[in-house]
């Protein structure tokens, strides 16, 4: 009992230290305090720990923000709003960062449809897709019991449409939680990092002079040769730049 009674104070005792030595804590203490180098410090080593949240990315974004670090918050907030993609704190100061690029394009228009189903997958996460998934499955099993089971033909019927309903939100939903988990583990995006960087033709030092890009800008990266990457921009302009160029969201 006695060893007992020691193990649950050494536990607690040692809860209470790990709380007051919380890196997120302590780095979120140095951003208050304005000591944004040292906040951003801290987080890249929760980063490093493979712990992500969008809070994490989010404060860093805001940190980076601070110091004049554009594109290194732009790229925070990205990665923030994958986690996170209806936060508006998030897509405010991505907005607010973006104003600092100098790089402005048109974006190529999409069709309705496919915009309209982009704009409905992007209202969740992938965790809450999930769980509508589940949800919607689960409703899916109940319907099917009153087609199965009811000696009522008008209830048999509409548990039998309410079931086809179900499952087939249950699949649209599982889909959209499917997309948005491989926008989290493949990354397709990346932001400029350098001051600026012309765009080849080709991936080759010596190859034919595209445009000029400068930090902050996002790109979809569509291939790779070595140490080059074929990236393509919103409005549909496509080119090869160095690795160490951009770094992926």
């Amino acid at each position: 009992m006695k060893k007992a009674l020691q193990f649950i104070l050494a536990l607690f005792l040692s809860t209470q230290v790990w709380a007051q030595v919380n890196p997120i804590s302590e780095a979120n203490e140095m951003y208050k305090n304005g000591e944004y180098e040292k906040a951003i410090q801290a987080y890249e080593f929760v980063l490093d720990t493979h712990l992500e949240a969008p809070e994490i990315y989010f404060n860093l974004g805001n940190a980076y923000y601070k110091t004049g670090e554009i594109s290194s918050s732009i790229l925070n907030y990205e990665r923030a709003l994958l986690f996170s993609p209806n936060d508006k704190d998030i897509q405010y100061n991505l907005d607010l960062a973006r104003k600092h690029v100098l790089d402005k394009f048109e974006v190529l228009p999409e069709i309705f449809i496919k915009r309209w189903f982009s704009g409905i997958r992007n209202s969740f996460s992938a965790n809450i897709w999930s769980y509508f998934s589940i949800l919607f499955f689960l409703l899916m099993l109940t319907f099917a019991c009153f087609y199965l089971y009811s000696n009522k033909s008008g209830l048999k019927k509409l548990g039998f449409f309410l079931a086809f309903f179900a499952f087939g939100i249950s699949i649209m939903t599982y889909s959209f939680a499917s997309k948005k988990t491989d926008e989290i583990n493949i990354r397709e995006h990346a932001i400029i990092v350098s001051p600026s960087v012309t765009i080849k033709g080709s991936p080759d030092k010596s190859g034919t002079e595209l445009f000029l890009l400068h930090e902050g800008t996002k790109v979809k990266v569509i291939g790779e040769l070595q140490d080059w990457r074929n990236i393509l921009l919103s409005d549909g302009n496509e080119g090869w730049l160095k690795k160490e160029d951009i770094e992926m969201i």
